[in-house]
């Protein structure tokens, strides 16, 4: 019983508090610890003994590790410790740690594809199906085509060797043969097209399969794993999600964590240079540069590069201090693409409850 109550009260965040522990001796003048008072040893000493609760103290220190190992030498270095790469079951994007805590921040999407996504891929699905469907069709009115060549040019050679030996039968053999290698020569064709089919309509089941069974586990775990500057890697749970925004929170627990600052809003100006820090098309600790180009509602644009994999990163000044997450990039027909990234106010407002307040 003492082991269980010692257990629950390490799982517990709140304050360290005040247990009430009971010693005792029984007859042999041994003593006893318990954490309710004993019935019926009244006649023997009984002590309360006043013992706080044991406070869950981070196990290692994440921070120290990573700047014993890189030595930053300027405030953008030191941004890159707190950037961390976020791989799923659909993906990978990018996070970085907002507390010393272990609080990670990134995009909603990084984690969970949104419907919109999950709407076009069962699309795109749908479409390769459609097509396989029409030349499945294709192929069996092909078979059905090279089918009936086939008796036509028997019936043909029957009625070659009916005939006498002569001039006409020779050029009526000749001709049989120009059609015997036209059907040889489609049945090739058919044969390979037929082979080609069944490989496509395979690959299409199978990576219908594997993306069925990805979304599957994407919708129910909440477990992720992080990959820290130096290929560390860790797993954090999902601590809290967004329902304006796409944003999402996780945690590690047990370390003590390296952490962005962030930038007060007289930092957040128009023309103020800008670095994009994340893992785009799998590269990670990867830095573009840019400058603020305006603002829009809750984001903050940006002709810094954000490809994929770049989601959920920070957005930094040369400070190091994080402007907004990155989170998406619109193209249009005159323009490369624009960046957007939510401002770390929106970030900080909606995570206000779940953020430690120091």
């Amino acid at each position: 019983m003492l082991c269980l109550c010692l257990c629950l009260l390490l799982l517990l965040p709140s304050t360290p508090a005040i247990a009430e522990m009971y010693k005792y001796q029984d007859e042999h003048g041994n003593w006893h610890y318990t954490d309710r008072p004993r019935s019926g040893v009244a006649q023997q000493p009984v002590e309360v003994v006043s013992k706080p609760t044991i406070k869950n103290r981070p196990a290692r220190d994440l921070n120290a590790l990573l700047r014993g190992k890189f030595s930053p030498v300027n405030p953008l270095q030191e941004a890159t410790l707190s950037t961390v790469t976020i791989k799923t079951s659909i993906g990978a994007g990018s996070g970085f740690f907002i507390s010393r805590e272990g609080h990670i921040v990134t995009n909603k999407h990084v984690i969970k594809l949104p419907k919109e996504k999950r709407d076009a891929l069962e699309q795109s699905f749908a479409d390769a199906e459609g097509r396989i469907e029409y030349y499945r069709k294709r192929l069996i009115w092909r078979e059905q085509e090279l089918e009936k060549f086939g008796k036509d040019l028997a019936q043909y050679q029957a009625h070659l060797d009916s005939l006498p030996d002569g001039r006409g039968k020779a050029e009526k053999r000749a001709y049989y043969q120009s059609r015997r290698n036209q059907y040889q020569a489609l049945q090739r064709e058919l044969a390979a097209d037929r082979h080609k089919f069944h490989e496509v309509e395979r690959e299409v089941t199978t990576k219908r399969r594997e993306a069925d069974w990805k979304l599957a586990v994407s919708g129910a775990t909440n477990t992720f794993t992080l990959v820290l500057k130096d290929g560390t890697e860790l797993n954090a749970s999902l601590y809290a999600v967004s329902r304006e925004h796409d944003l999402a929170l996780l945690k590690v627990d047990s370390y003590q964590t390296p952490a962005l600052e962030p930038a007060a809003p007289y930092e957040i100006t128009h023309g103020a240079p800008v670095y994009a820090i994340g893992s785009p098309i799998g590269l990670r600790d990867s830095i573009s540069t840019g400058v603020i180009s305006g603002f829009e509602s809750s984001f903050v644009r940006t002709d810094a590069k954000i490809y994929p994999g770049n989601s959920g990163g920070p957005l930094v000044l040369g400070n190091g201090h994080v402007v907004g997450v990155n989170t998406k990039k619109a193209i249009t027909e005159k323009f490369e693409g624009i960046g957007y990234a939510i401002n770390i106010d929106t970030v900080l407002r909606e995570f206000a409850q779940d953020l430690p307040h120091n």
